[in-house]
Formats: structure tokens, C-alpha cells, sequence
């Protein structure tokens, strides 16, 4: 027998059996890895068909698919003041309702007390239609043709168009439509429920185009009121004009807000609604559109918030340091702005300095970050190095630009409610009226009292809103 030989057999055996190990761990590792990269792909197949869901869906989804364990008690916390309804000043009708015995055993009352109770209803309303006999004369001399007009008249339509409706079926289906959202034809069967008052959508349709183009004199007037203010908050929204994708921009200050469709999504817009000599300050989100503009411009830091919210979601454990501590800073500097009355003109410039000069610091060490999305977050904060900070020296300026958001939250919600515009003509009038409605309410005044008076002017003029009563 040749030993020799044998133990060579012996040996290569045994680098057969370690290799055969050593290829059973990198199958062993590739099948993990295997499992573990469908496991990823199944997870971002459902979190793209839920993405596509999403997309098709006509309402917000519920962001939460389990419920909290122990939920906060939902209304009022402890020791908040109650609120209830006044009592009328004005009762039209008494009615008593007497008591006498107890219904159960039939024995007489003692110590009757008497509390009041208010019910407030609407009337029942029925319409009303007036006959105006209009005469129509010609002058013998130039042979003009001259037609009479009474001041509660809003048309001067005869003939087979002399039955329109009146001026406070206008104002109220203006204010359902463009106000809150509902469709004309909705707004036809509601008359007709309510008030026995038969109409047609296109009635509405083709009237609130002939108003709309009445009141553009007031929406300009709105429109220099805007740009005498000293704060003026931008946002915009997607909107459509039939097939067309556009924009929807709001611009508003505390007392004027004005609603833009069309031009696109560029700083044309922007300059068209504020004008060349606007000198105020423009409170926005991060949107470069913005940039090019000569304006004073303060930057929302709810924005710059949520932003690194995202961003701790996906970074390393090192890198949410970086975020965690630019993210305190921030808040606090809205919280300083919040307590400028309680510290001294000096002590107050001395904490602006220092969280001015931490911002700068945090600046200059994350420009050149060794991650892409907290350095291209560092020049964007470094790009409008002057802005973020215009509320802690002008006290009319909110850290935040939650008031546009509020005022273009109806025109989303309008959105998907009605399909935006099909024509550039609908698009037109939804600018005037809802900015017209929404300026009406913030400054206190009935919507209604403006629409009469727009109405029953027999030539286009600018109505100041200052001039109509107070609602």
C-alpha cells in the first residue's frame, strides 16, 4: 500500500470538505441576503401601490390604521373657560308652559320656579318677485334710443330676458359656490327645497360671469389695498384649467387676501399682484420662485422643521445629532420671539446675537456635511442667511407662514370638491368672488352688502370694503 499517496488523498480531501463549508456560508449568506432584499421589495411594492392609492384618492386617508392605547379625552382641557350661546336680545314671542302636578303620583307642585328657554329658527321664506314697468322712449333729435332704470334693478335686460333673479339669490349662491364649494346645480335644488324658488345652473353660470367682470374694479382696488401692507403671506397650490396643469397663488395679509389662478408657477406672479413699488415684507415657504423678487422676505421655519423631521428619518445616528441640535436652535428662536416682552431691549439684542452667531457656526461645519441631504439643507439655510431671523426684529412678522396655509386650505378643499376651472373665464371669476368673499370676512363686513352694491351699480366702480356696515 503507498502511504504516501494515501495521505495526499487524505489531504485533498480534507480542502474539498473546507471548501465545500466555506461555499455552504456564502450560500447561507446569500440566501439571507436573498430573503432579506424580497422582504424590501415587497415593502416598497405596497408602499408604492399605497403611494398610487393615495394619489387616486378624492380625500385624505387616515394617517393612523391602529388606535392609541390610551387616547387623549377628546373636547375641553381642565379649566378651560365654557362657551355657550348668548341670549337674544330681541324675543318676538312668549309661550308659557306651565306646570301643576307630578305626572306620576298626580300630586301638586310646591316651590314653581320659572327658567326661560330660547329657540332661534329661520322664518319660513318665500319669494318675492317685483314688476318693474320700464318705459323706453327715443329722442327726436339724435334719435337715441333712452330706457329707464330703477335703483333696486340689477339687469336692464327686457323681453324674453326681462325674468332674472335678484340680488340676494346672486350674493347668497355666489358665497355657497365659491365659498364653500358647492356646484350650481346643488345650489339650484337647495333654493328649490328651501325656498319654493325654481332656477336653472346656467342661470348662475352666465350671471356670475356678467357680475364677475363688474366687480374687477373692486378686486383691483383689493389689490392696491394688499400692496399697502406690511405683511403679505404667499403660497400657492396646484389647480387646473380644463386640460392644462397651472396654479392657484393666495397672497394675504390680516385684512386682504387675494386669489390668483394662471401664470404658471414663476415670480412673474408674484410681481404682478404686489407691483414693482410693494414695500412691505413677503412671509414664504422655501420656493425659489421667490428668490429674484426686490422685496424685504421673511422664510417659514415650520418648513425648515418638517424638513429635518424627513431627514432624521433616513440619516445615521451620527448625522441626527447634527439635525437634532440645528432643529433646537430653531425652536429656540421661535420661542424667544415669543417672549420679547418679557426680556430688556439689551438682553433681548444679546440672545439674538448669540443665536444668530450658534446659526452661523452650525452653518460653516455641515456646508461641505459628509451627507448630501444635511449639506444641500446647510446652503439652503445659508442662501437666505438674513431671512429666517426677520421675526425676532420686526414683531408683525410670524416665524411661520401658517397663515397662507390656512387661506389656501379652502381653495384645496375646493379642489377636490369641484375639479378646479374649465375655462380661463371660470378661473377668472373664482379669483374675484373668493377673494372678495374671504376680504368681506376678515375685515368684518357681510359679503351680501357688497354684492347689492356691486349689483345694483348701473356701471362698473370700485367699492371700498371700509365703506360698507359692519356685519
Amino acid at each position: 500500500m503507498d502511504v504516501t499517496r494515501t495521505n495526499a488523498t487524505c489531504v485533498r480531501c480534507e480542502q474539498l470538505r473546507q471548501e465545500l463549508a466555506a461555499l455552504r456560508k456564502q450560500f447561507e449568506r446569500v440566501q439571507r441576503r436573498t430573503c432579506k432584499l424580497e422582504q424590501q421589495n415587497a415593502q416598497l411594492k405596497e408602499e408604492l401601490e399605497e403611494a398610487d392609492r393615495n394619489a387616486k384618492r378624492q380625500t385624505v386617508r387616515f394617517p393612523r390604521r391602529k388606535r392609541k392605547a390610551n387616547p387623549q379625552k377628546p373636547g375641553r382641557k381642565p379649566g378651560t373657560k365654557a362657551t355657550h350661546r348668548e341670549a337674544p336680545v330681541k324675543v318676538d314671542r312668549q309661550i308659557d308652559v306651565p306646570v301643576t302636578c307630578c305626572p306620576d303620583c298626580e300630586c301638586g307642585l310646591v316651590d314653581i320656579q320659572t327658567f326661560p328657554q330660547y329657540q332661534t329658527d329661520l322664518p319660513p321664506v318665500e319669494p318675492t318677485t317685483v314688476q318693474f314697468n320700464v318705459q323706453v322712449g327715443w329722442c327726436p333729435l339724435c334719435g337715441k334710443r333712452v330706457q329707464g332704470r330703477h335703483p333696486e334693478q340689477i339687469s336692464d335686460a327686457l323681453g324674453a330676458a326681462g325674468n332674472v333673479v335678484g340680488p340676494n339669490t346672486h350674493a347668497m349662491a355666489t358665497e355657497l359656490k365659491h365659498h364653500s364649494g358647492l356646484s350650481y346645480a346643488k345650489i339650484s335644488n337647495f333654493l328649490l327645497s328651501h325656498f319654493q324658488l325654481k332656477t336653472a345652473a346656467s342661470t348662475f353660470i352666465r350671471a356670475g360671469q356678467r357680475f364677475a367682470r363688474r366687480a374687477l374694479p373692486t378686486f383691483e382696488f383689493l389689490k392696491d389695498a394688499l400692496r399697502l401692507e406690511h405683511v403679505v403671506h404667499a403660497d400657492e397650490t396646484g389647480w387646473r384649467i380644463g386640460l392644462v396643469s397651472d396654479w392657484l397663488w393666495v397672497f394675504s395679509s390680516p385684512r386682504v387676501t387675494i386669489y390668483h389662478i394662471g401664470g404658471g408657477r414663476g415670480q412673474e406672479v408674484p410681481r404682478k399682484i404686489l407691483g414693482s413699488d410693494f414695500e412691505g415684507i413677503l412671509v414664504s415657504d422655501g420656493l425659489a420662485t421667490y428668490d429674484p423678487l426686490p422685496y424685504l422676505k421673511g422664510r417659514c421655519l415650520s418648513h425648515v422643521l418638517a424638513r429635518i423631521s424627513r431627514l432624521k428619518e433616513t440619516q445615521r445616528n451620527a448625522d441626527i445629532l447634527d439635525l437634532e441640535s440645528l432643529e433646537a436652535l430653531l425652536h429656540e428662536t421661535m420661542d424667544l420671539g415669543s417672549r420679547r416682552d418679557e426680556l430688556t431691549v439689551g438682553g433681548y439684542r444679546r440672545r439674538i446675537r448669540e443665536l444668530e452667531n450658534r446659526l452661523d457656526v452650525w452653518l460653516l461645519l455641515n456646508e461641505e456635511h459628509r451627507s448630501r441631504d444635511i449639506a444641500r439643507l446647510a446652503r439652503h439655510l445659508a442662501k437666505h442667511r438674513a431671512e429666517w431671523f426677520m421675526f425676532l426684529y420686526d414683531p408683525s412678522v410670524p416665524p411661520t407662514n401658517n397663515h397662507a396655509e390656512r387661506m389656501i386650505r379652502p381653495a384645496v378643499i375646493l379642489r377636490k370638491l369641484g375639479g378646479c376651472n374649465k375655462t380661463d373665464m371660470g378661473a377668472m371669476v373664482h379669483s374675484v368672488w373668493a377673494s372678495l368673499i374671504v376680504s368681506c370676512r376678515q375685515q368684518g363686513k357681510r359679503f351680501p352688502d357688497l354684492a347689492h352694491r356691486i349689483l345694483h351699480a348701473p356701471d362698473p366702480q370700485p367699492i371700498p370694503l371700509v365703506s360698507l356696515p359692519d356685519g
